[in-house]
């Protein structure tokens, strides 16, 4: 996959407060091996569809957060990860870019609904794979993924384990954005499927 924008923006976004929360708790990771691990799993990972894939920010933002630990792994513990994790969540920019964002606009649900059958976001053996329903007089939505591109990522690169707690984010921005978010299952822990139920909070 091309490193691209993307592939650039992320290290500036989340190299501060990630190395904030670090260097407190496993001081010694350097900042030039991750970027430079990033970009080999960024170079390993097939492409998805580039900037036309709406979701794949967040495929950049796990890959920049498996470098972390694949750097270090004798350092970056499961409990380190999640608290890397859990900073990233918690710091300004992350909350500067999900908060009071319209998660149920005609744009979004609009790009979602056609994307689920869209022939070239389908063809890239990577990526995604949903089905997706809404109801904006609520607003709410069903998304059901049968395939996720950061879970096949994280096979790949023997970060599997860590999955659990990368997709703890999606309940974070949602609840940034005002809305609920209700999931039974989850790839990520070892389901066939991502249930995942968004209410919004407000029309």
């Amino acid at each position: 996959m091309k490193y691209g924008i993307f592939g650039a923006m992320i290290p500036v976004l989340v190299t501060k407060p990630a190395f904030e929360y670090l260097d407190k708790t496993v001081p010694g990771i350097s900042k030039q091996a991750v970027k430079k691990e990033y970009k080999a799993i960024i170079a390993r990972q097939p492409e998805i569809g580039g900037m036309k894939n709406n979701l794949i920010v967040g495929l950049y933002m796990a890959a920049w957060l498996m470098a972390v630990y694949k750097v270090n792994p004798e350092k970056v513990s499961e409990e380190v990860f999640d608290g890397l994790v859990k900073a990233i969540c918690a710091s300004d920019i992350f909350i500067r870019l999900n908060k009071g964002k319209e998660f149920f606009s005609e744009k979004n649900i609009g790009t979602r609904n056609r994307l689920q059958s869209d022939p070239e976001f389908n063809s890239y053996e990577e990526n995604w794979k949903y089905t997706f329903t809404y109801d904006m007089s609520v607003p709410e939505c069903t998304i059901t993924y049968t395939k996720c591109a950061i879970c096949r990522m994280a096979k790949r690169e023997d970060c599997f384990h860590l999955m659990k707690y990368l997709c703890t984010t999606d309940f974070v921005q949602q609840e940034l954005m005002g809305n609920t978010l209700i999931r039974t299952k989850t790839i990520g822990n070892g389901d066939e499927i991502c249930d995942f139920h968004i209410i919004g909070g407000r029309k």
